[in-house]
């Protein structure tokens, strides 16, 4: 994904077709409350694309709830720490499943599913999987004293055909950190922030949110910060209960910055901060009235800007 020119144009199939209306560019009014509410979250699929002459990016993501007994069965077992719990009877599960289509490279398929409490975004669990290029499968459980993680990846082109438990190389690693001393309530991660944007109540009113995430291998502070309103095309289609329309226009969104800082850890160099393949100047564009993550944008090492544009969503 770093080495993607994020030059966008989308074109979406010609369905009912109505136009964006512009948000009114008065100041937000005041919501109660600073919580991760699921209701103010809109949407239970995304699909986002980038396209180039060279390359295709297509991410879909599924927001769903399952009964957190289930949830929690399906987590990996960790050798260290005490693993996270759901504070109640659901838990969430965001998927993100990527397509990289090159024209000079072979297809790379990126597989991501992350297990979280709805009420503070606290991470239970994360699976990775990456084939076509640089092959591996990653399976992480968060705990209280820190992240376990179990890596598996093959040792040469034809053991990559085989599924990723026949793959041969195989470690254990954990990744230790002191939430309380790193002033953190809980661990959250990466791909969670769509979420949290979403459904944070205070972000549209102008109050900063600060929240820990954990990276690859350690955690970061990073702060959502309001921005003001933009104007931005939008071109998508949106569907609910079987009736689709396409929205197209250019509206006033709201732009949520991402602040990042990486925390205290082991390691002996900071990792880099990075989500969907962005590392700086990250900004998601909410829709104020819905809040649908229309839009996110930033900075491609080694490539310069770059913009994913919501191309489908599934309502509620």
């Amino acid at each position: 994904m770093n080495r993607l020119i994020f030059a966008l144009l989308i074109t979406a199939a010609g369905l009912t077709v109505i136009a964006a209306a512009p948000v009114p560019s008065q100041a937000p009014s005041e919501e109660a409350g600073t919580g991760f509410d699921l209701r103010r979250v809109p949407w239970k699929q995304l699909r986002y694309r980038a396209k180039n002459w060279a390359v295709t990016l297509t991410a879909d993501m599924t927001l769903e709830a399952l009964p957190s007994d289930k949830a929690q069965a399906d987590l990996l077992a960790s050798d260290r720490g005490m693993p996270h719990k759901a504070s109640g009877p659901e838990t969430l599960r965001l998927s993100l499943d990527m397509e990289i289509d090159s024209l000079f490279q072979d297809p790379v398929q990126i597989t991501n599913r992350v297990w979280f409490d709805p009420l503070d975004a606290a991470a239970l669990g994360r699976y990775r999987l990456r084939r076509g290029e640089d092959d591996f499968e990653k399976i992480y459980r968060f705990t209280e004293q820190g992240v376990f993680r179990r890596n598996r990846e093959p040792r040469s082109k034809q053991e990559a055909q085989s599924e990723p438990d026949q793959w041969s190389f195989a470690v254990k690693t954990f990744y230790a950190h002191d939430l309380a001393q790193l002033g953190c309530p809980v661990a959250s991660e990466r791909l969670l922030l769509i979420y949290i944007a979403s459904a944070a109540a205070g972000l549209s009113s102008g109050q900063p949110l600060s929240v820990c995430v954990f990276g690859k291998r350690q955690l970061h502070r990073v702060t959502l910060k309001a921005q003001g309103r933009r104007s931005v095309k939008v071109d998508f289609v949106e569907s609910r209960q079987q009736v689709q329309a396409q929205r197209q226009g250019e509206i006033q969104v709201l732009a949520i910055a991402l602040e990042t800082e990486p925390l205290a850890s082991d390691l002996d160099d900071a990792e880099n901060f990075s989500f969907l393949g962005m590392h700086k100047n990250i900004v998601i564009f909410l829709d104020p009235q819905t809040n649908l993550p229309l839009q996110i944008s930033g900075q491609i090492s080694k490539v310069g800007s770059g913009d994913l544009k919501l191309l489908e969503v599934a309502l509620k």
